[in-house]
């Protein structure tokens, strides 16, 4: 091109040379050649700019996914310790299992991920379902955890629902909880930890027919066992900021000097492996069972004297989980009978119990059972309010066996009514009315009914 140039506008074509004309003419061809070929080049150069245009879309949308690249399998397995109520607090195992990003780009909030979390729920925790007559449990779950990125560290809450899961008869069960994670952007170039820390559990255990227990919702802030690695995964965050100026290149340095080779050690002895360590048993609740305590209030009715004695009192038991079975104190506090003799003789008599024997029984299948045995005390008994009897002596020759039992659906986070019926023994050490008042309280058929109500 540079050998083309027009000729001035005031020269006249006569004034060029023959051998002038000869090179205009040549240049002209040229210049037409030329013409040519840039035409061609501009075909060329958008031809190129169009598979250049293809290309760059294709390269953006790769560098657009890699802003937060696809989702690689992620799994850790905590211990907790969660408190429960019934059975205090029992060891749980959770095995998070997540989809995760293994880089994300500056500026660029990553997707939202599925997670799950699988949780071992021990056997001890399924006797005390079973005890309250649960037969599903369902709830939801919150993980605290913790992303520590170049620009700050951050507290992250991830929910996720625990679905209804069917409560065996006996043994651990596993119950899944699904959620996602949140999304997350980060405004610098570096690594980001994500650390899983406590659960905070809110369950509901429902009976057959859907309602819930005694045990209602209730929440289980679950402890992290110390000394464990709980770093769920890291993240390494690229781009951020314009492209950098290169650098000036770094003269050659100049080769060292070789270094004399050194002389081959001997091999050291392999070590033994160490034996695996068996993981820990479930601990059982303190006392190797469960304490109750309730209150007591009922009456009893003695069938002789035709007469209802109040009766008040409490029991503290312990149940062993493990096999329904359960011991506990009894105590009655003194009451009063009042009866009215032949129908028209006022008798009045105090009345006391001792428990000569733990209360012992069975809570399974919903249904409690207990057996008391009981020594009746008559210390001062009155006829028209004259004593007829003041012997603290005054009582049954042998102790009452009393069994008491509940209906269905006993729930011993609620309490119930028991009832029973039982045989007061002919009476001993009353006097020298001893027969007298003996025959208008020994006997069978009398009857006992208890509403029991949990200690506060």
């Amino acid at each position: 091109m540079d050998n083309f140039r027009a000729a001035p506008k005031n020269v006249r074509s006569d004034q060029f040379s023959p051998g002038c004309s000869e090179v205009f003419r040549i240049n002209a061809d040229t210049a037409e050649d030329v013409v040519k070929k840039r035409n061609g080049m501009k075909k060329l150069v958008a031809g190129t700019a169009a598979s250049a245009t293809a290309v760059g879309a294709v390269v953006t949308t790769m560098l657009l996914g890699a802003g937060a690249s696809s989702a690689e399998p992620v799994s850790l397995e905590l211990n907790y310790q969660c408190p429960f109520p019934l059975i205090g607090t029992q060891p749980i195992k959770v095995i998070i299992n997540a989809d995760l990003p293994a880089t994300a780009e500056v500026g660029t909030p990553t997707p939202e991920f599925n997670i799950e979390a699988v949780s071992t729920v021990p056997a001890t925790a399924t006797q005390g379902l079973n005890l309250v007559g649960a037969k599903t449990i369902e709830g939801t779950a919150k993980a605290e955890s913790t992303v520590t990125a170049p620009e700050a560290t951050l507290p992250v809450t991830v929910p996720t629902t625990i679905a209804k899961t069917d409560i065996p008869a006996e043994g651990a069960f596993e119950v899944l909880a699904t959620g996602k994670t949140p999304s997350l952007t980060f405004s610098q170039a570096g690594e980001a930890k994500i650390n899983v820390g406590d659960l905070l559990l809110t369950m509901t255990p429902r009976k057959a027919d859907g309602t819930e227990t005694g045990l209602g919702t209730f929440d289980s802030p679950c402890t992290q066992d110390e000394g464990q690695d709980n770093l769920l995964t890291t993240i390494q965050i690229i781009g951020g900021g314009g492209p950098t100026d290169p650098t000036e290149p770094t003269e050659p340095t100049e080769p060292t000097e070789p270094t004399e080779p050194t002389e081959p050690t001997e091999p050291t002895e392999p070590t033994e492996p160490t034996e695996p360590t068996e993981p820990t048993e479930p601990t059982d609740p303190p006392g190797n069972g469960i304490d109750y305590g309730y209150d007591l209030a009922g009456s009893s009715y003695i069938k002789k004297l035709d007469a209802t004695t109040a009766l008040s009192g409490g029991v503290d038991a312990n149940l062993e989980l493990a096999t329904g079975n359960f011991t506990g104190d009894l105590t009655l506090n003194p009451t009063t009978a009042e009866a009215e003799l032949f129908g028209f003789v006022p008798v009045k008599s105090q009345v006391e119990f001792v428990q000569e024997e733990k209360v012992t029984g069975t809570l399974k299948s919903g249904a409690l059972t207990a057996t008391s045995t009981t020594t009746i005390k008559l210390p001062k008994v009155s006829a028209f309010g004259f004593p007829i009897s003041s012997s603290p002596d005054c009582q049954t020759s042998s102790p009452s066996e009393i069994p008491l039992a509940s209906g269905e659906g006993f729930d011993p986070l609620a309490g119930g009514t028991l009832s029973g019926t039982y045989t007061i023994a002919s009476l001993t050490g009353c006097g020298g009315l001893n027969d007298f008042v003996s025959m208008f309280a020994e006997g069978p058929g009398n009857t006992v009914e208890v509403n029991l109500t949990p200690k506060k």
